[in-house]
């Protein structure tokens, strides 16, 4: 894919089964698909991430959410922890062998705080409204501008992404873009993670275009 960024967060609604199938077909084109069950106990999610290995879906393309252990434990790509989590060099000291790890952020100081602690890249939003969102009034652009005015790592925009807002959310300095249901309950998530990399290489093709003309 491009190198702009797309993280598949799972939505907590399907069955390992399904969410295997669709991992198993996806993982080519993504950058990481975030296992982020919330209403599931940790074993299940244990077996849940050995079961989706079993089935073919390579280490390196998933990215644990909340269990630094398990992201050791299982070898994977990557470890994403909320804005509540310790201080990055307290886990790393314990969890050796994480190839990436993220903080989802929700201000600039925040952001700014992770980056110094080591964070490979910060999840900011929501950007737009969205049902898993329901009442909390979206973050915005300008807000995710001023993020990504503050830090040198990646910002990847969350929240209400659809193909047609990638262009806004790349413009407003995000490196990439972060989507839940919008691709596990599409009717056909390839075709659908497929349009959301168009719009993520257009965006860079634009870029290289207007570099060319300055």
């Amino acid at each position: 894919m491009s190198g702009k960024e797309l993280h598949v967060i799972s939505n907590g609604k399907l069955a390992w089964k399904d969410l295997a199938e669709i991992a198993n077909r996806i993982y080519p084109y993504v950058t990481a698909i975030h296992i982020r069950e919330k209403t599931k106990p940790m074993d299940e999610i244990f077996l849940g991430v050995q079961y989706l290995l079993e089935q073919g879906v390579p280490a390196q393309s998933l990215c644990i959410n909340g269990f630094p252990w398990m992201a050791a434990a299982s070898g994977l790509g990557g470890l994403h922890l909320p804005e509540s989590s310790p201080v990055l060099s307290i886990i790393r000291e314990s969890y050796q062998g994480v190839h990436r790890t993220g903080v989802s952020v929700h201000s600039v100081e925040e952001a700014v705080k992770r980056e110094r602690e080591g964070a490979d890249y910060v999840l900011f939003g929501h950007i737009f409204a969205t049902n898993s969102k329901a009442g909390a009034p979206p973050r915005g652009l300008a807000q995710l501008r001023r993020v990504a005015d503050q830090v040198t790592i990646p910002v990847i925009a969350i929240g209400g992404m659809t193909p047609e807002k990638v262009r806004s959310v790349l413009e407003a300095g995000a490196s990439g873009i972060a989507v839940m249901s919008g691709i596990w309950e599409a009717a056909d998530p390839v075709e659908t993670v497929k349009a959301y990399i168009r719009e993520l290489q257009l965006e860079e093709t634009r870029g290289v275009r207007y570099e060319a003309y300055e």
